[in-house]
């Protein structure tokens, strides 16, 4: 049997003879740019440029397709990347839709749900730190592994916390743009299935990257500077991606604050019952390869505070820690909750730091070592054994999140899990 990496680069192969026949397309992945009940957004490549950017799509069950148009979206992609927002779209319903491939060809068929109208409930998944698989230095452990585990799920939306290339330490297909063309085929298997939402980490902005490389290929609703923030509501949840990338220091800059402040502000206003910021560098790790950014802490934690925010999703070192909810950050910390498993309405703000998402750490060659031991006061679970990404399974009183682990060789499973309740815990 060939060795993981082997069969990664022949399936790496393959993909390309595929692509310079420009026999199918891919790089198939939704996005919101609008409604995400009512609309959903379909992006593509295709080598040949002269395929028009056509998808059609039916509810679940119809047997007559319908169309929509749209038309080039500019990258730096070879070929033509196609963009087609499809409209009208029936809430909290699963859609079959396909997209125009060479010479009159489709691709195979995909499905999505269309998110459900406020009072609905959904599941969301957020992972980070993939890196490509393959990697010649075989940090790349888990890689494959948690994309296959997301796969075989059926959330309604992925989030996605940065850091997919890595490109300054694999530059095995040589410009960053054919680099970010392998990580969209990688993700394709659950990128075709969920509408993915990103935020950027430090290798996507400062690591022989750039931003625009990036969110030229992610639609993303218009947000502030350029997209870089950007929120969108989904049922009762109101999501808040904060482009905060820089690893241990570094500010905000005010205009930022104001907005994420303003933005926070108008959900609350209107009635969202779960405010969910996510960013890629963590306000709180004990990590020793990425420690928290106490500066973010600093700017961030008493927004989030003033708002209600309960859950704050984060990723960059490579480990996973969950803290007790808090209030009072950065100066007063009060733990609201010694609790593990449950918190109610009158508790603090609960910050995950979910990864890795399957490469392991250049910094030295593995999972994060603590800095801490025993682990500071603050902290209910955490563990730098094993790959991870979230769950997060929303409805209008109460949120679930499990953290499901992941190990080459072996089932993935629920290493943590806890539950946030407006309800009460003694109602569960």
């Amino acid at each position: 049997m060939l060795p993981f990496s082997a069969v990664a680069l022949a399936l790496l192969t393959a993909f390309s003879l595929l692509a310079q026949t420009g026999s199918t397309p891919d790089q198939i992945h939704l996005a919101w740019t609008r409604d995400p009940s009512t609309t959903v957004t379909v992006v593509w490549r295709t080598l040949d440029t002269s395929v028009p950017s056509v998808v059609e799509y039916r509810r679940q069950g119809e047997s007559r397709w319908r169309r929509a148009s749209g038309g080039p979206r500019p990258s730096g992609t070879e070929g033509r990347l196609h963009e087609v927002l499809v409209q009208g779209l029936v809430p909290a319903s699963r859609y079959e839709y396909r997209v125009a491939g060479p010479q009159g060809s489709w691709s195979e068929v995909h499905s999505f749900l269309s998110a459900p109208r406020p009072g609905g409930s959904f599941e969301a998944v957020f992972l980070a730190d993939t890196g490509l698989d393959g990697r010649p230095d075989g940090l790349s452990t888990g890689t494959r592994e948690v994309i296959e585990e997301v796969a075989r799920l059926n959330p309604t939306l992925i989030l996605w916390g940065g850091e997919g290339a890595y490109y300054n330490t694999d530059k095995r297909f040589g410009t960053l743009d054919r680099t970010i063309d392998y990580w969209f085929n990688m993700v394709m298997p659950f990128a075709a299935k969920a509408p993915i939402m990103p935020t950027y980490g430090n290798h996507e902005i400062f690591l022989n990257e750039g931003y625009l490389f990036w969110a030229d290929r992610f639609p993303t609703p218009e947000g502030f500077d350029n997209r870089r923030y950007y929120s969108f509501d989904l049922s009762d949840v109101h999501f808040v991606s904060i482009l905060a990338a820089d690893s241990e220091r570094g500010e905000l800059p005010v205009t930022v604050l104001r907005w994420i402040d303003a933005d926070l502000e108008k959900a609350r206003r209107a009635g969202r019952k779960w405010l969910v910021p996510y960013l890629h560098v963590a306000l709180f790790s004990d990590g020793s390869n990425h420690p928290s950014n106490l500066d973010y802490r600093r700017q961030l934690a008493p927004i989030f505070e003033k708002h209600g925010v309960r859950l704050v999703l984060t990723a960059h070192d490579q480990s996973y820690e969950r803290t007790f909810p808090l209030r009072g950050v950065p100066d007063n910390v009060e733990i609201t909750s010694k609790s593990r498993d449950c918190y109610g309405a009158t508790d603090g703000t609960v910050y995950l730091k979910v990864g890795p998402g399957g490469k392991l750490s250049n910094i030295n060659r593995g999972f994060s070592e603590f800095k801490t031991n025993p682990p500071p006061p603050y902290t209910a679970f955490r563990d730098n054994t094993a790959h991870h990404f979230a769950r997060l399974f929303f409805h209008p009183d109460r949120v679930r999140v499990q953290i499901i682990a992941v190990l080459p060789g072996k089932p993935a499973w629920v290493q943590d899990e806890f539950l946030y309740t407006l309800a009460g815990c003694d109602a569960r």
